[in-house]
Order: C-alpha cells, then structure tokens, then sequence
C-alpha cells in the first residue's frame, strides 16, 4: 500500500481512538475504532502494530475481544474511571 495512504489510515485511527468510549480497564476496543473509521478490523491491527499510533494517557490498552493488542506505554490514568463504559 502506498505510504500516503497508510498515513491517513493511522491519523483515521488516532482520531477514532480519540472518539470512542473507554471501556473498563481503561480500554478502548477494536470494534468500536471499526464503527468509527469503517476501516477493515485487519487494517486498523497492522496500523496499531506497525505504525506510531498516538494513544491518549487515559487509555491503558487497546483490545480486540477481551485480547490486549496494544499497551499505551504513556499510560498514566487511574484503574478506575468515572467516564468508563
């Protein structure tokens, strides 16, 4: 794929990321970013995998059913969280 086009694949995501809800555990997960973007679920894990994904400090994780895909090293929020789904 071209390198343009992954870029707005991964600034589609950050954005998503910045959308959906915080469920508990502080993460968010896949099919939420997949309502949001309409972007394939294999797409958005390879672009979470391979690419700098900015993550909120709020978010500890994001998850594909109950399955960490990602850790956010910047995590830096509570494990409790009053905005948590």
């Amino acid at each position: 794929m071209e390198e343009d086009l992954m870029e707005k694949y991964v600034k589609a995501i950050q954005s998503a990321i910045e959308q959906a809800p915080i469920k508990k555990g502080n993460a968010v997960d896949i099919s939420d970013l997949w309502v949001i973007t309409s972007l394939p679920t294999d797409l958005i894990i390879e672009c979470l995998k391979s690419f700098e994904v900015e993550i909120p400090s709020n978010i500890r994780k994001i998850t594909n059913n109950g399955r960490v895909i990602i850790k956010n090293s910047n995590y830096s929020g509570n494990d409790i969280d009053s905005n948590s789904v």
